[in-house]
């Protein structure tokens, strides 16, 4: 990437009113931030909130969908 490049995109987030960054897996983990399927993890806390991420059950299952349009 050259010099100018980099500028130009330097001036883009300077100007820009929001900036959005997408990672990869494992960074907000490295954060602090807890992930679904670790030892602390959303999933392994609560079993029962694995199932508002299956599309299977949420198309199944009216309670899912309620659950989950709750939160």
């Amino acid at each position: 990437m050259t010099a100018d490049a980099v500028d130009e995109v330097a001036a883009w987030i300077r100007d820009a009113g929001q900036v959005t960054v997408l990672t990869g897996a494992g960074m907000s983990t490295e954060s602090g931030i807890p992930d679904f399927r670790g030892p602390d993890g959303v999933w392994t806390r609560d079993p029962g909130a694995r199932r508002l991420f299956d599309i299977a059950a949420y198309r199944a299952d009216p309670e899912i969908r309620q659950q989950a349009w709750r939160r």
